[in-house]
């Protein structure tokens, strides 16, 4: 949490947030036809005019693993990942070295669970939070033909 609470200081706790899942889900039109249409940046761009003011900090919580996908956002917000603060977790940081101190000197690996708990709590700590499919996409989360009666 010191890692979150470093990252959100850097945006002097002013910034928006917005989670853009794509990946593997991007890839699969049967499942989520709109999505790769949806978290385009030009579509991105359009969903955000009304919600967050042009030069705001935007954070952007991804899956995506090439952050320059979103360089379009640039020229409007400034955006803001969770690889830009790679200092926080890295072999010269104090949490590297209180990690490896707690594991027996063995270092810890920021992997993929600590960057997604991270990438989440950044997230959430924005004014306004805005997610890919309740705000962005025309899709459901589970993919098309996944709503019941139940759920109503």
């Amino acid at each position: 949490m010191d890692i979150v609470s470093a990252i959100t200081v850097k945006m002097n706790w002013d910034f928006y947030s917005v989670h853009v899942v794509r990946g593997e889900k991007a890839k699969n039109r049967e499942q989520w036809p709109n999505l790769a249409a949806d978290t385009s940046p030009d579509t991105l761009l359009s969903a955000l005019q009304d919600k967050v003011d042009d030069g705001r900090n935007l954070y952007i919580a991804i899956d995506e693993p090439n952050t320059s996908f979103f360089d379009p956002l640039k020229d409007t917000y400034s955006t803001h990942f969770l690889d830009e603060y790679k200092g926080f977790w890295d072999e010269n940081n104090e949490w590297y070295n209180e990690m490896t101190k707690l594991n027996n000197g063995v270092p810890v690996e920021f992997d993929g669970y600590m960057r997604a708990l991270v990438d989440t709590e950044v997230f959430l700590r924005g004014k306004k939070q805005m997610k890919t499919f309740n705000d962005i996409t025309r899709d459901c989360k589970d993919g098309i033909n996944t709503w019941s009666s139940s759920a109503a």
